[in-house]
């Protein structure tokens, strides 16, 4: 599903108002590997904020409690009602990162979405 036109077949709201973000070089704390995702991880980035963000995104140090972030990432999440219209540009374990017009991007669970 790379930069293909997509249409919403099931709502999706965030449960997370201040998404957790950060920049390549950031020191992060690592907690519990989510189960019903995986390939995502709980962090808490430099301004406190506690969120869900790709493994592979961190560099975990050797007791696995902390990681530097090798790329940039935003945790933000799009509401989205069934029948609007979505550009994917990528996705990663299950969840999609797109675009709409009129809401920007962020990220919506891959079982939300259907073929345009």
């Amino acid at each position: 599903m790379h930069m293909s036109e997509v249409v919403v077949v099931r709502e999706h709201r965030s449960n997370y108002p201040n998404p957790v973000s950060f920049e390549a070089g950031d020191r992060l704390l690592v907690e519990e590997r989510d189960t019903e995702y995986p390939g995502w991880v709980k962090v808490t980035d430099r301004k406190g904020l506690v969120g869900w963000a790709p493994l592979e995104y961190i560099e975990l140090t050797e007791n696995g409690a902390s990681g530097i972030a090798i790329k940039f990432y935003s945790a933000r999440e799009l509401d989205v009602d069934p029948g609007e219209r979505l550009s994917v540009k990528y996705e990663h374990c299950q969840w999609c990162w797109v675009e709409h017009k009129g809401k920007g991007a962020g990220w919506v669970p891959s079982e939300c979405l259907g073929n345009a």
